[in-house]
């Protein structure tokens, strides 16, 4: 039998992530071999994976990344299976290096992470579907990389974001701003991080009312005329509006009243922040919202 060394032992247990009983059991199937030792940790990895893989991930966390010029910013989300992994501080690191993963790809709207998986993630010399594979080899639970979303302004603007003290909500925001000046200011940075933490409390579905489908407009409209049946018909169609109006104000975010000052509308907001400035896109996640 090969001699296994204590430094064979760590060395293998710094590239799975694996105990150090464990790495020395492979070492020893191996022959001494570290990369044959790796190919066996792998092996076993993914037979344990698919074990582990009808089990809910309903647990996890929400991580954002931001460019350094503030143009661009990701969000992901992580999950697995209880809060205990999600609180880990591999699993935190995993999450953090998959929101510079998903800034670094150049992509904006939603992604879609399962075309991701032959893509190389940072320095960690590992594909996507290596690193989650490894991941999952190392907690023991069923880890999925289940939604993404990069946002960056096309011009001058600012990207920035809000995650819940819980990493189980966080939004972020982009803004159009009239120059490079106006986007780095400090007015304009925190309008972005508090627009982020808004999303988070109020759930808006749109940024603005014509990005809502107009047929959920129509049939939203039509449930209003029908509750004002017993009304006048000719005030029926003023009431429907009205409550129309209502409606876009709690679902449309620059309808929405700021959360952090009720007497004003987000409209009003971004307006006394600056001229020049619009609200352009955001995204918002929630661990669990996408489970089965």
């Amino acid at each position: 039998m090969a001699d296994i060394t204590a430094q064979a032992v760590n060395e293998l247990r710094k590239r799975t992530g694996l105990g150090l009983m464990e790495c020395k059991k492979l070492l020893q199937e191996a022959a001494g071999d570290p990369k044959k030792a790796e190919t066996l940790a792998k092996e076993r990895g993914m037979a344990k994976a698919a074990g582990r893989a009808g089990r809910v991930a309903s647990a996890g966390r929400v991580e954002v990344a931001i460019a350094q010029d503030g143009r661009a910013g990701s969000i992901i989300e992580l999950n697995c299976e209880t809060d205990f992994v999600a609180r880990n501080e591999d699993f935190r690191k995993a999450a953090q290096i998959l929101a510079e993963h998903v800034l670094a790809l150049g992509q904006t709207g939603g992604i879609d992470v399962s075309s991701l998986a032959s893509t190389p993630v940072g320095d960690t010399g590992q594909t996507l579907a290596d690193f989650l594979l490894d991941l999952n080899s190392r907690t023991g639970e069923n880890v999925q990389f289940t939604r993404a979303y990069r946002l960056e302004t096309s011009g001058p603007g600012r990207v920035d974001a809000y995650v819940h003290h819980d990493n189980k909500s966080g939004a972020i925001v982009s803004l159009r701003c009239p120059d490079d000046a106006v986007a780095g200011s400090e007015n304009v940075i925190a309008l972005a991080k508090d627009l982020a933490l808004h999303v988070v409390a109020t759930r808006p579905l749109a940024s603005r009312r014509d990005e809502v489908p107009a047929e959920a407009v129509a049939e939203q409209k039509r449930i209003f005329v029908t509750q004002a049946e017993d009304k006048p018909e000719n005030i029926r169609e003023k009431i429907a509006e009205g409550k129309l109006n209502a409606w876009f104000g709690e679902i449309v975010l620059i309808d929405q009243v700021f959360v952090k000052d009720p007497s004003q509308k987000v409209s009003k907001v971004i307006e006394a922040t600056g001229p020049g400035i619009e609200l352009d896109h955001f995204a918002r996640l929630a661990v669990g919202e996408s489970a089965d």
